[in-house]
């Protein structure tokens, strides 16, 4: 793979972190000639300030914001199209042709069509890490959602999803077989820059989420499992990462129940590094995905479990995403039904077996080395190179 003479052009929404930040690194330690990094952050973040940053060789030189945005989400999706052109056409013209952008979601993915026909890339990388049937509640919102991820799918070089269900799914819905054969399966990875704790330093009784606090994750469900975990395990308490839409009602369902002294709030934390210390000591991490047909989670690889793993943390989870049948195949884990009784049951099963959850450590941190974002992206790109 001839990555060091590539350039990458990709451009993404973002939150927190995610794939295309550590594609980001990924290229930058790489000393790739040039890497052009946009991140359009979502209407509900806190700063929502578009960015660029540029890096030649490895080095960033350039680096600046776009100005606050308000308003409706569609305004929003305009102004990321636009500015993504933009910001292609006016930095570009200065350098050399790209090689591949990559465009991290279909509108994205849209943009880099549009550079790709004016002549500013080479090839396009449509990469998938969220699909489902039923993205919009709005019929129309939701045609268009399909249309343009049909229209990114047919028109990219080379299709990077996070699940291969998601091939499967657009099959499903009226795409030919003959699309298939350009996309293929780039499951999210591992970070295992940090050294887990040793045993001895976990913290027994200590549980964890991480996430976005919004509907599907079943933080409700967890919520309300704990009343009845602290009545076996008055010691075990619970710790909410990470902020959203439904904190404040979280958090006054706490408060209701009178659980404050077990379950606690770190709020949104912007940097990971700060994300894994809070993760670090825990005894079970606990990924509660909602098992309806509406949840994109059956259709992705989600980060959380990985994220898990990593730090060497048992995980319980959901029979949602198929990640969950392959954390419990490989002893790392439990796979439940979305079942409040069934969430207790586990958690004070984990939580009384200090031998279990020391195995289980082990094999998880086995499971999360075969996943390293090393060993995902340059599979990833040796296919998607050697191809054009």
């Amino acid at each position: 793979m001839r990555l060091i003479e590539k350039s990458f052009f990709i451009a993404t929404h973002v939150y927190a972190t995610g794939p295309a930040f550590k594609l980001e690194e990924y290229l930058v330690e790489r000393n790739i000639p040039l890497l052009i990094f946009i991140g359009h952050p979502f209407s509900y973040a806190e700063d929502t300030r578009s960015f660029l940053r540029i890096y030649k060789e490895g080095s960033l030189i350039l680096e600046k914001k776009f100005i606050y945005w308000g308003g409706p989400d569609f305004g929003f999706y305009v102004k990321d199209l636009l500015l993504t052109i933009w910001w292609g056409v006016f930095y570009v013209r200065y350098t050399r042709k790209i090689d591949y952008f990559v465009g991290v979601d279909n509108l994205n993915a849209f943009a880099g069509y549009i550079l790709q026909k004016i002549g500013i890339v080479k090839s396009l990388i449509f990469y998938t890490i969220d699909y489902i049937p039923i993205r919009f509640e709005n019929r129309i919102l939701n045609r268009i959602y399909h249309f343009l991820d049909s229209f990114a799918v047919k028109k990219s070089d080379k299709v990077w999803n996070l699940s291969s269900i998601m091939a499967d799914q657009r099959e499903k819905r009226g795409m030919e077989r003959k699309y298939k054969f350009k996309q293929i399966q780039v499951p999210i990875g591992t970070d295992l820059s940090t050294k887990p704790l040793p045993f001895s330093k976990i913290d027994k009784y200590k549980i964890v989420f991480m996430g976005h606090l919004r509907k599907g994750q079943g933080v409700d469900l967890l919520i309300n499992a704990m009343e009845e975990v602290v009545r076996k395990i008055p010691k075990a308490y619970l710790m909410i990462i990470g902020g959203g839409p439904l904190e404040e009602e979280y958090r006054r369902m706490v408060k209701q129940k009178r659980l404050e002294k077990h379950i606690i709030f770190s709020g949104f934390v912007k940097d990971f590094l700060d994300v894994k210390k809070l993760l670090s000591d825990a005894a079970v991490a606990v990924a509660p995905y909602v098992d309806d047909s509406t949840t994109y989670t059956r259709y992705t690889d989600p980060g959380k479990p990985k994220d898990y793993i990593a730090n060497g943390i048992p995980v319980i989870i959901t029979k949602v995403p198929q990640v969950a049948f392959e954390i419990e195949k490989n002893k790392c884990g439990f796979a439940i039904d979305y079942d409040k009784k069934q969430l207790v049951n586990t958690l004070i099963k984990v939580l009384s077996n200090s031998k279990l959850q020391s195995d289980m450590r082990f094999n998880a941190l086995k499971m999360a080395k075969r996943y390293t974002w090393e060993k995902i992206f340059s599979k990833a790109l040796g296919e998607t190179i050697e191809n054009n």
